[in-house]
C-alpha cells in the first residue's frame, strides 16, 4: 500500500518535495491557497518525471496519486509524513503547526523545510514538539540528494530513525545538523560574503567568481573524499557536462572543435573517428564496454553524414538518416587510454539507402567492425524519403569511389558460432 505525504505550501520548495515523493511512489496531498500553485507543481513534476528516473538503473515504484486539498485538515488526514514548506515567517509556521497537530495522527512526522529558524524555535508553541523536525533540502529537490536533518532532545529516537528511513527511501542523503544551523546555508553565505568582497575590491568580476566555481572548485568539491576513484568521477562529470555543452564541458567541446580535421581522400575508406578511450567506457572485465563500440560506430556514422552534407542544418530542415539494421563484430580487446580510429567504407549509397562498413583500429590492430544500413527519412512524416540533390550527388560520388575497393572481411555476414 502506498504511503501518503502532505505538502503544506506549494511554492518552489513544496513543488520539489511533492515531485520527489510522487515519482518515488508516494500519494501526495497538497495545500496552498495560491491559485498559481497548481501550475508550478505541474511544471516541476514534469521536470522530475523526465529527470529523476534517469538517475536509477532499476525501475522506480509506480508513481503515486496527487491531489490538491481545500483545507489543511483534509491534506494531513492519514498522512504519515507532513512536509511544511511555508514562507520563512516564524509565527506563520508555528500557527500552521498547531493547526496540523489538531488533525494529523500522533505517529506522523512533521518536517519543516526552514533554512532560517532553529528547530527549537520551530517547535515553540507546538502541542507535540516531539513530532516536529527540520529537513532542509536544496533545489532542485527532485534531483539533489542532500537533505539537512535536524532533531533535538525533544524528539524521541524513533522519530529520527523514521525520518532517516523515509528520506533514504525516496533516494535522499540525510546529513545531521547537530548544531542547529543549516550547514549549506552557512557555507553559501560565507562564500557569497567573500565573493562580494573580492568584487568590491576589484580582485574579481562576477563572471570570474562563477567560472572559478564551475571550471574548478565546484567539480573538485563534488569529487572530494575519494581516493583513487577521484579521477574516474571527475572524468564522468566532465563528460556529462560535455554532452550538455555546459560549464567545463563547453570548454572541452571548444577544444575538440578546434582540432584539425584529417584530409579526406574519397578513394580510400574515410577517417571518421579518432579518439582516446575514456575511463568511463570500460566495464567489469577491464575493457571497453560493448555499448561503447556502438557509440564509436554511431559517431563514425554521424561524421560520415556530415561529410555527405547531412549536417545539423540539413537535419533542422527536415531530413535525416535512420539506422534500420546493425551488425557489430568484437574482434579484440581495447582498454582505457587506447588511441582508436575508425575508417568508414560506403558499400551502398543509392536512392533512400545508405550502407556503411566501419573498421575500428588501434594502430594496425583491428578491434571491431560495424555494418550499418540506413534509410533517409522525412522528419515531418517520419517515413522514407529521397535525400536532397546535393546529398545524392556527394553520397553517389563516394559510393562510386568505394565500389572499386575490396569488399571488407565480414561484410554481409550473420552471427557465426565460436569454436
Amino acid at each position: 500500500m502506498k504511503q501518503t505525504v502532505a505538502i503544506i505550501g506549494a511554492g518552489e520548495t513544496g513543488a520539489g518535495w511533492a515531485a520527489r515523493f510522487r515519482v518515488m511512489g508516494w500519494n501526495v496531498r497538497l495545500f496552498d491557497p495560491d491559485d498559481m500553485a497548481r501550475g508550478l507543481v505541474g511544471a516541476v513534476l514534469q521536470q522530475a518525471r523526465r529527470g529523476l528516473p534517469g538517475l536509477s538503473d532499476v525501475a522506480l515504484p509506480e508513481m503515486g496519486d496527487m491531489a490538491f486539498c481545500q483545507t489543511i485538515s483534509e491534506a494531513v488526514d492519514g498522512a504519515v509524513w507532513i512536509q511544511e514548506c511555508l514562507p520563512e515567517r516564524l509565527e506563520l509556521k508555528r500557527k500552521v503547526f498547531q493547526k496540523i497537530q489538531e488533525h494529523c495522527g500522533r505517529a506522523a512526522v512533521i518536517a519543516s523545510s526552514s533554512g532560517t529558524f532553529t528547530l527549537a524555535e520551530l517547535q515553540g508553541c507546538a502541542t507535540r514538539p516531539e513530532q516536529i523536525i527540520a529537513t532542509h533540502a536544496l533545489a532542485p529537490i527532485y534531483l539533489l540528494p542532500l537533505v539537512e536533518l535536524a532533531v533535538n532532545d525533544a524528539n524521541p529516537p524513533e522519530v529520527k530513525a523514521r525520518a532517516n528511513e523515509v528520506l533514504q527511501g525516496i533516494g535522499m542523503a540525510p546529513v545531521d545538523q547537530q548544531g542547529g544551523e543549516r550547514v549549506s546555508v552557512a557555507l553559501q553565505n560565507a562564500l557569497q560574503t567573500e565573493a562580494d568582497r573580492l568584487i568590491a575590491e576589484g580582485m574579481a568580476s562576477p563572471t570570474d567568481i562563477t567560472d572559478t566555481l564551475r571550471y574548478g572548485l565546484g567539480l573538485r568539491w563534488a569529487a572530494s573524499g575519494l581516493d583513487a576513484s577521484q579521477d574516474a568521477v571527475l572524468v564522468a562529470m566532465l563528460r556529462a557536462l560535455k554532452a550538455q555543452d555546459a560549464g567545463a564541458g563547453a570548454v572541452l567541446n571548444r577544444f575538440d572543435a578546434a582540432q584539425a580535421e584529417p584530409v579526406l581522400d574519397i578513394k580510400q575508406p574515410l577517417p571518421t573517428v579518432t579518439r582516446t578511450v575514456p575511463l568511463d567506457w570500460t566495464d567489469y572485465n577491464g575493457h571497453m564496454n560493448e555499448a561503447r563500440y556502438l557509440q564509436a560506430f554511431g559517431d563514425a556514422t554521424d561524421r560520415f553524414m556530415e561529410i555527405i552534407g547531412c549536417d545539423a542544418d540539413y537535419i533542422a530542415s527536415g531530413g535525416s538518416y535512420f539506422t534500420v539494421e546493425t551488425h557489430i563484430r568484437h574482434l579484440d580487446e581495447v582498454h582505457a587510454g587506447a588511441r582508436i580510429r575508425v575508417e568508414t567504407q560506403c558499400l551502398l549509397g543509392k536512392g533512400k539507402k545508405m550502407q556503411l562498413f566501419h573498421r575500428m583500429f588501434e594502430g594496425d590492430r583491428l578491434l571491431a567492425t560495424g555494418e550499418h544500413m540506413m534509410i533517409h527519412v522525412s522528419l515531418d512524416t517520419r517515413r522514407a524519403s529521397v535525400p536532397a540533390d546535393h546529398i545524392v550527388a556527394r553520397l553517389g560520388e563516394i559510393a562510386t569511389a568505394h565500389r572499386v575497393l575490396p569488399m571488407p572481411d565480414g561484410a554481409g555476414q550473420a552471427i557465426r558460432g565460436g569454436g
